[in-house]
């Protein structure tokens, strides 16, 4: 049965994405997207065979077991399961009636974790309770985000769709990560739907369109909260020069520059439970004191923001040099470690050969360029587990490297 539904489901991603108009693009054939949805399909089945054969992708299956104990509330009660699936969580009193599920669910108290367990809870439904069936229909998810990515750097930028594509589905960590059962597929589907109607709602006002922007937005909350720190800012200046005619780099200056003043000043004034350098802190400590096969020693923050520049630069480093190759003891961890290299060697050669001048004022590389280092700082700053670095960065190198494409052209579209 499982084979069956993991064919039928396939055959149904692969039609839908060839007779879907929401798929046509003029500049890339109906073939090659079908073709890209079958590697994807292909990665979320690797993903699922990984799963059962390395303890490390554990997280997965936790998911998974997850969804499956909120599922179980509807064989009992339908109003239960819908309370699970779509009320709130971390709360108390924790609900009489639900409590025999929540005591349960280790989840139950992590806002970004079930939401991941939702989806499994929501998908359960129609995948008679085959985890590989779940990894294919997240997958799906990926593909559409990945899609809709696509379509923003095409609109936005000159780069041959054929670069886009490169650069968006087959980077090796980010065709792999985003395409199982875990955040980072959720996170891809978000930000792509995001960025495309945010460009769409920016160029020509559409309540259907900003509708589509808040329910990304809040998916994106809900599935990575910290990630809002690096595309809030990253929105403003893109949307400011959208609507002005000065030099682009001025929005992102005083954007960033005014956010990192606000945050300094907000943490002065606010008691000490309400700072964001505690919260760093404490989300940094639970990265250290979590155990794990491929975690490093990381300077820990003290709670001020005098230590957090001084440990940044560092810290900063981490996510783009781990794993390293010679503190591995596997062959995937080896892999991973020269996805690394080559991407710091891209990377050496991208700051070497640049024309910053074109920088300046093209809006759309310093979008793309602030961003995924944004999110890059986020995660080296606080994650001290090449594991967890090697996923969690992988929507970020699709930014980096896009934005150092575009960085080699005299021209924008956003201008």
């Amino acid at each position: 049965m499982e084979y069956v539904l993991l064919l039928g489901y396939s055959i149904l991603f692969l039609t839908f994405v060839y007779y879907s108009k929401r798929f046509d693009t003029p500049s890339v054939s109906k073939k090659l997207w079908v073709s890209l949805a079958f590697i994807k399909i292909c990665a979320a089945l690797l993903y699922s065979w990984l799963n059962t054969q390395i303890s490390t992708f554990y997280d997965s299956s936790f998911y998974f077991r997850e969804g499956e104990i909120v599922y179980s509330a509807l064989k009992d009660n339908p109003w239960y399961y819908l309370q699970l699936l779509l009320g709130p969580n971390n709360y108390f009193p924790e609900p009489e009636h639900l409590c025999r599920y929540i005591d349960e669910l280790g989840l139950w108290y992590d806002y970004t974790g079930f939401t991941i367990v939702r989806v499994n809870a929501l998908f359960r439904l129609i995948s008679a309770g085959y985890i590989s069936v779940h990894f294919l229909l997240f997958s799906f998810l990926s593909f559409t985000g990945s899609f809709y990515l696509f379509k923003f750097f095409e609109r936005e930028t000159f780069l041959s769709e054929y670069l886009i594509i490169a650069g968006v589905f087959f980077i090796p960590g980010t065709l792999f990560w985003t395409s199982g059962l875990h955040k980072d597929a959720l996170v891809i589907f978000a930000i792509g739907i995001l960025l495309y109607n945010f460009e769409k709602v920016s160029s020509s006002f559409s309540l259907f369109r900003a509708i589509w922007v808040l329910l990304a937005f809040l998916l994106l909350i809900n599935v990575r909260a910290y990630l809002t720190l690096a595309i809030l800012p990253s929105l403003i200046g893109y949307y400011w020069n959208k609507k002005s005619k000065i030099q682009s780099i001025i929005p992102y200056l005083v954007v960033f520059g005014g956010m990192i003043v606000s945050v300094v000043i907000y943490d002065m004034i606010l008691p000490n439970e309400y700072r964001l350098a505690y919260k760093i802190s404490i989300i940094q400590k639970s990265f250290l004191n979590a155990d794990g096969n491929t975690s490093f020693v990381a300077e820990s923050i003290d709670n001020s923001w005098a230590n957090i520049f001084s440990i940044f630069p560092d810290n900063f480093l981490n996510a783009f040099i781990y794993p390293l190759f010679r503190q591995c003891g596997s062959d995937w961890c080896r892999l991973a470690s020269l996805e690394s290299i080559f991407f710091c060697v891209f990377l050496l050669i991208a700051l070497i050969k640049v024309k910053y001048k074109y920088i300046l004022d093209n809006s759309i590389a310093l979008f793309t360029l602030s961003l995924g280092f944004s999110m890059m700082a986020i995660i080296g700053l606080v994650v001290n587990n090449s594991g967890a670095i090697v996923r969690y960065r992988s929507v970020a190198l699709i930014f980096i490297f896009i934005g150092f494409l575009i960085s080699f052209s005299k021209r924008t579209k956003s201008k």
